[in-house]
Parts: structure tokens; C-alpha cells; sequence
């Protein structure tokens, strides 16, 4: 039995009702759910889970029909780029040689979802050929746009019908080495401070390697953010992140003030200076992949 780390994303993270019924549906026997994260501004959910790959395959399943019954992505809002009700669902190998397991279970849940009559993209390592393995290749244009790309035959789903679900959207399933998610919090209200910086961090904009970076203002803070996915930190750490995040934004007159991690982290990630050195005061243990295993 290998076990792996899912991380679905599903696009709600208000009301907390909704939230609450999600968690409950994808918490079953075989499933550890580790970590809950809810954003308002970003109206969205991060969930961390741990188990086997067929385990796991039934919890996301059962985590996707609850949302679809309680999510409407017509009506849906948030600074997050979003697709679908489940939004994304992640397989995540814990060691390494391990992926093909992650690969076989993203490409059984995206058979699962699509008996749900949600179109299903795959990404990553379970992508159905190189060219189509960026989620953000996925999610160009908006859900909008993809539904427009899909009935063309331009960019057909991988499973599932060619045509959104009416409330649940499109879903992306993949398999991905670990991916940090960190956000930057900035002492200014100005989103295009923000953007300025994420444009310059991110490693398609002459950023550190592995760097991809969004510039969004949060309403409930009144604050800038830099939404930061680190996916290769054995090439550049966290650290590095918020190193140039201080130099690009010393050139507009800001500061990073504060950062905060979503979901969890492998601790071979922090510097030594631990969560004083990235200015992370929110970082509990709970947050620390090896404290669950």
C-alpha cells in the first residue's frame, strides 16, 4: 500500500456550512484530512489529505458530489482563478519512485469524476500528453473560455462530457511533487504594487526557478497580496522567495510584513531561522508534513 497526499481545492471559503460538509464528506475510513485552509478573499478551500491511492480516489469523489450539490460556479466570486466547484485535486507521492502510484490514482479519480458528468482535464505527471501538463494552460481564459475551447474541440477534456457541469464547472486532476503554497502580505493597499511584484518573481518573468506568483488585493484586509506557489524547493526556498519579494518591493517604496503558509509543508522547507526568518507568524506544527506521518 502506498500512501500518498492529495491536496483538493474546492472553490468556497466563506460560508462555512459548505466547508464543514465537504470536510465531512471527504472523511472516511482510510483518509486522514490534516489540514482545512479557508481564505474569504480568495473564496476558496484547501484541503491536505493522506491515504492509500484508491482511498483517497473515493474521498475526492465524495468530496466533488458535495460540492457540486452545494457550489455554483455561475455564482461564484474571488480573486483565485477557478474552474470548477472541486477545482483542483493534486496525488502526491511522499517518497521518491513513487509517482506512478500518484499518476494511477489521478487518472482513476479523473474515471470516478467524470461518472459525476464533470468534464475532467488532467495535469502534471497524469497529464494525457506533454503539451497539455500546465494547469495554467488549463485554466487560460476562464472557465468561459475553456467552455468555448472544450465545444471546439480545440481543448477537449481528458474524461467527461464537452460542456461544463451546470453548477460544478470543469475539475483538474493531476499528480505533482510537493508544492508549496505561501503568501506574501504587503503594507499597501495598491494591487498594482502587487502585480509589479508578482510579475517580476515569478520565474516566466526572470524570477527564481520554480516560482509562480499572482498580484491580488484582499477586501476583508484591506491589503496587497502576493500569492506565491513555490513548485521546485529544492531549487529555490523560501527563503529566496522572500528575499527578492524585499527587493522588488523596496523599489516601490513597500515591505513584505508578513507572510502565511497554506496547507502544509515538508520541514526540510523552512530555514533555520524558522518561522521568525520568513516572517511567518501563524506556522504551527500541525503544518508540518513529518508531524503527521
Amino acid at each position: 500500500m502506498v500512501r500518498m497526499e492529495c491536496v483538493p481545492n474546492i472553490s468556497e471559503g466563506r460560508r462555512r456550512d459548505v466547508i464543514e460538509a465537504c470536510v465531512a464528506a471527504a472523511s472516511m475510513r482510510g483518509v486522514r484530512v490534516l489540514d482545512v485552509s479557508s481564505d474569504p478573499d480568495h473564496n476558496r478551500t484547501v484541503l491536505t489529505l493522506l491515504g492509500a491511492g484508491d482511498d483517497l480516489v473515493r474521498a475526492v469523489t465524495a468530496l466533488a458530489a458535495a460540492a457540486i450539490d452545494r457550489i455554483d460556479v455561475g455564482a461564484h466570486s474571488g480573486v483565485h482563478p477557478f474552474l470548477g466547484a472541486l477545482d483542483v485535486a493534486p496525488f502526491v507521492p511522499l517518497e521518491a519512485g513513487q509517482m506512478p502510484a500518484a499518476v494511477d490514482a489521478a487518472r482513476k479519480c479523473a474515471d470516478a469524476l467524470a461518472a459525476l458528468d464533470l468534464p475532467v482535464l488532467l495535469y502534471g505527471e497524469a497529464a494525457s500528453d506533454p503539451s497539455r501538463s500546465a494547469l495554467a494552460d488549463h485554466r487560460r481564459g476562464g472557465l468561459s473560455r475553456l467552455a468555448e475551447r472544450m465545444a471546439s474541440g480545440q481543448w477537449p477534456p481528458d474524461r467527461g462530457p464537452s460542456r461544463p457541469h451546470p453548477t460544478g464547472g470543469v475539475v483538474c486532476v493531476g499528480a505533482r511533487p510537493f508544492l508549496v503554497a505561501f503568501n506574501l502580505l504587503l503594507d499597501t493597499r495598491e494591487v498594482a504594487v502587487a502585480k509589479r511584484i508578482a510579475a517580476s518573481l515569478r520565474e516566466s518573468g526572470g524570477g527564481p526557478p520554480g516560482v509562480r506568483a499572482l498580484g491580488l488585493f484582499l477586501e476583508s484586509r484591506g491589503q496587497a497580496q502576493v500569492s506565491v506557489n513555490v513548485t521546485d524547493c529544492d531549487r529555490t526556498s523560501l527563503l529566496d522567495v522572500v528575499n527578492r519579494a524585499d527587493e522588488l518591493a523596496a523599489v516601490g517604496g513597500v515591505r513584505v510584513v508578513e507572510t502565511e503558509l497554506i496547507g502544509l509543508a515538508p520541514r526540510r522547507v523552512l530555514p533555520a531561522g524558522g518561522a521568525a526568518a520568513l516572517r511567518l507568524p501563524g506556522l504551527s506544527k500541525t503544518q508540518i508534513l513529518e508531524t503527521h506521518l
